[in-house]
């Protein structure tokens, strides 16, 4: 099988160089033949699972094709590509770049649509091993839906991204993020989806250690949001305002806290167990003292 498609392959890499050959009755090079039998050598060299020559085929068929001027053919070349490179061949780094390529030219030359979905392609290729990057790209797929005006798929490209950068624990780019889903949301006036996402921005906030700015998310927002979420983010707020862990902690056991995306649940259940190890030092230096003050009225009963 392998030598089989090794020698089909060959045969097309030898049709590709024949027709890039000039002469005295030929001028000049046929790029759209040797683009094409690259393509169909790069096909036949994954068949046979020699996925270096496949590569190399595929980006020689993509140079080609641009060379030819059809570029969504050289797009989707680069994108067979990062394929190989990613999937087959684990060269991650490769692929994202052959990722970009290809969105490059699918935007650049009018397909923003195909643009942004190899692009979410790329980010759930690499998710695994390379989240923050993967991150970027859903990041990227986002600004090209908006150019479209489509402000709910760049929403939800934008809510991708901000749930990587959460996991990955990079808490200013996932806030960045969702106040750019925020905006796209209020665009297309969906108040319930604004609801739910003021959650994710207070909680955001709070991770990083900014309760005015978490506060200031709140206010800005509240209008959005259900009166018992609102009267839960209220008691949740209000604690940390306060630095009253027993509050913060009744706050985010609330089962719609309890409910949200895995990762803002996660951020929850951080801050809930900080303030519970807060709350447990606290109770303990007061049975510490408790217990102090008991030893010393022992001592003066006896004394008496």
């Amino acid at each position: 099988m392998a030598s089989a498609k090794t020698r089909e392959a060959q045969e097309c890499i030898d049709r590709a160089e024949k027709s890039l050959k000039t002469s005295l009755f030929k001028w000049k090079p046929d790029f759209d033949i040797a683009a094409n039998e690259y393509q169909k050598a790069a096909t036949a060299y994954k068949a046979g699972k020699e996925y270096e020559k496949a590569l190399d085929c595929c980006i020689k068929a993509a140079d080609y094709f641009q060379q030819n001027r059809q570029y969504f053919s050289a797009a989707k070349s680069f994108e067979q590509a990062a394929l190989i490179a990613g999937k087959d061949m684990q060269k991650w780094s490769d692929a994202i770049n052959l990722i970009e390529k290809a969105c490059k030219l699918f935007q650049e030359h009018g397909v923003p649509d195909t643009c942004a979905l190899v692009y979410e392609r790329g980010a759930k290729m690499v998710e695994q091993v390379d989240p923050e990057k993967a991150a970027h790209l859903y990041a990227l797929a986002a600004e090209v839906t908006l150019i479209e005006s489509k402000n709910f798929q760049a929403a939800d490209y934008a809510a991708k991204a901000a749930r990587v950068y959460a996991k990955i624990q990079k808490y200013d780019d996932a806030l960045k993020m969702l106040e750019k889903q925020m905006m796209f949301l209020r665009e297309i006036e969906d108040e319930r989806a604004c609801g739910r996402l003021v959650v994710h921005l207070v909680l955001m906030q709070l991770i990083r250690d900014d309760i005015v700015a978490a506060t200031k998310a709140f206010g800005d927002y509240a209008v959005f949001v259900e009166q018992e979420e609102k009267n839960t983010l209220n008691q949740l707020l209000y604690g940390f305002d306060n630095m009253d862990s027993r509050e913060i902690i009744t706050a985010l056991n609330h089962p719609f806290i309890k409910s949200l995306d895995i990762e803002f649940a996660k951020i929850a259940r951080t801050l809930q167990r900080k303030h519970e190890a807060i709350l447990g030092r606290s109770e303990n230096k007061n049975d510490a003292e408790a217990g102090e003050q008991s030893a010393v009225d022992d001592e003066a009963g006896l004394l008496l």
